[in-house]
């Protein structure tokens, strides 16, 4: 009798450890790269999490546009890096990204506001610009932000790191760039 319990508490830990190692699995899949529908960044670099349900204080567009938010992360003691993408009813044109473009950069006055890019993204209108943060006179932050307007929905991209990897304007831009709706 002894044995057979034995076996049986054996199976139930051997299925207890699959079924761990099989959700395991699953989460690191998920996590790993864009691998769903919907706004995403075809390669995310390393150490990036996945988050459904992000949520940003400060939206490029109106708020009541609105739908969805999610976002890329990684998170340090004192770094740290986002790429969020936030979907908006309508198609906007250059002057409404021009105009949210002018409107944060009188709101938030600390920060430094390049100019409003014409760009391409996924074979689309799309605008972007640079935004520097500076702190006792050393590069705190980058975020680079781009609008991609389609057909019915527009979509903001914005990769903000304050991560030394990431510090480097053009490498943003670059990734920003690559933005597709799948």
């Amino acid at each position: 009798m002894p044995s057979i319990h034995r076996s049986a508490k054996a199976r139930a830990h051997l299925i207890v450890a699959y079924t761990i190692g099989a959700l395991a699995l699953g989460l690191n899949l998920h996590c790993s790269g864009p691998q769903r529908e919907g706004p995403q960044i075809p390669k995310v670099p390393e150490g990036f999490m996945f988050d459904a349900n992000a949520s940003k204080a400060r939206n490029i567009l109106a708020d009541e546009w609105q739908l969805r938010q999610e976002a890329w992360v990684t998170m340090g003691d004192e770094e740290h890096s986002s790429i969020y993408f936030t979907t908006y009813r309508g198609a906007v044109s250059r002057e409404e990204v021009a105009a949210a473009h002018d409107a944060q950069a009188s709101r938030y006055g600390y920060l430094e506001y390049g100019p409003l890019e014409d760009l391409t993204i996924d074979g689309r209108a799309a605008w972007g610009w640079l935004e520097t943060q500076v702190y006792r006179g050393k590069l705190a932050s980058l975020e680079y932000k781009a609008v991609v307007a389609y057909d019915s929905l527009s979509y903001a991209v914005e990769f903000h790191s304050s991560e030394p990897r990431f510090l480097d304007p053009a490498a943003l831009k670059a990734l920003v760039e690559t933005f597709r709706v799948r």
